[in-house]
């Protein structure tokens, strides 16, 4: 336990106060009252359209296919969905969503090696842990695969100056998406448009992975607690520089299994992310110079190691993720649309803007209490 309370130490302000159940932020909105109601009336006109998905032929017909063969590509693990969408960033960092995309979905791949590293691997039952693996992995990949053809058909519409949204249907994605990046692609508006990419991918995974029957049945019933309360896999971290150390900024998921409150947090990452400019420079710079590879030394390499040769350095294994799972195929849904009405509207008029974002103490203080219950149910058990 000296080693955990000496590299707490070293990150903790003397002054600093536990701030977690005080945050303070403001609402910033993200578009004009008319914007909004243009929108809304497109969707509308969605919702009730009955238009069956028309035949590409010619030069529409090999884009659908090239776009589908790029994702497949893409979409083998989560090392190289994640490699994906700040590859695409670099190439279009208009669109703020891919960004945020990054950094989440390094999460997702965290999470799915803490499942086979020295402390959650050590407290949760086995019979649990490829339930969580595949719960984890089966969001990961349904997510890009939904977005993924978006942003490369955006990447067509900026090359041609011509929009081909027209062809989202042939990649199964909801109706709801069409008139946010026919809009973006004349106001450039990246708020509004990464909400809406939020919500439809929240959405798209609730009817799609959270609400099927095993998962309900083998994570979200029977692990709901062990994940919220104190499991740490609730922490959602945004590892920045600062000087010659990365602390990491982000918040709390309390309720996984609510799609809202998904919605809320996606909004407050990306208003932790991209409006505050010292931050988004410091963690831009952490992406562009740190590979992921699924394994928490990527941030911390002083804590954790995947290798032994790292062990002299660090005391807690976290593997990488070409180490820790094999690649997974699934079986993607075909033209079922979570668009149902226009409630979701709700989440489009503003991004909260948290002020006290810097979550480094409050994830080492996690990191010491788990690895002391890993300890004990090592001995005991």
């Amino acid at each position: 336990m000296g080693f955990f309370t000496k590299m707490f130490s070293s990150f903790v302000h003397p002054f600093e106060t536990l701030t977690k159940l005080f945050i303070k932020k403001t609402e910033m909105a993200i578009a004009t009252h008319d914007n909004l109601i243009c929108i809304s009336n497109q969707l509308e006109k969605a919702l009730i359209a009955d238009s069956p998905q028309k035949d590409v032929i010619g030069a529409e017909k090999e884009l659908v296919s090239l776009i589908k063969k790029q994702t497949e590509e893409s979409n083998l693990n989560n090392i190289t969905r994640t490699k994906a969408y700040f590859s695409f960033f670099q190439r279009c960092p208009e669109v703020h969503w891919a960004f945020l995309a990054h950094t989440v979905s390094r999460n997702g791949g965290w999470n799915m090696t803490d499942l086979k590293g020295d402390i959650i691997g050590k407290i949760m039952a086995k019979k649990q842990i490829e339930p969580l693996f595949l719960f984890l992995e089966r969001a990961n990949a349904f997510i890009f695969q939904d977005a993924y053809p978006q942003l490369l058909l955006y990447e067509e519409s900026k090359r041609k100056g011509k929009n081909v949204f027209h062809l989202l249907p042939h990649f199964s994605v909801s109706s709801f998406m069409r008139p946010f990046w026919e809009h973006f692609l004349l106001t450039k508006n990246s708020s509004l448009l990464t909400v809406a990419l939020i919500i439809n991918e929240q959405k798209h995974i609730q009817k799609h992975v959270i609400e099927q029957p095993f998962f309900q049945e083998h994570v979200i019933e029977s692990l709901s607690f062990l994940l919220q309360q104190w499991l740490g896999f609730n922490d959602v971290i945004i590892p920045f520089y600062d000087k010659t150390k990365v602390r990491l900024a982000g918040t709390t998921i309390h309720d996984f299994s609510d799609v809202d409150h998904r919605i809320a947090i996606g909004k407050t990452l990306y208003g932790i992310l991209f409006y505050h400019k010292k931050l988004y420079d410091r963690t831009y710079e952490f992406a562009l110079n740190t590979p992921h590879t699924g394994s928490r030394a990527d941030f911390w390499p002083h804590l954790f190691f995947h290798t032994s040769k790292m062990k002299k350095a660090a005391s807690i294994y976290s593997p990488k993720l070409v180490n820790a799972w094999p690649n997974i195929k699934h079986r993607y849904p075909q033209q079922d649309d979570w668009f149902a009405d226009l409630s979701v509207m709700n989440h489009l008029y503003t991004i909260p803007i948290v002020k006290n974002y810097d979550i480094t103490n409050d994830y080492l203080t996690n990191i010491v209490e788990l690895s002391s219950l890993a300890l004990s149910k090592q001995i005991l058990f």
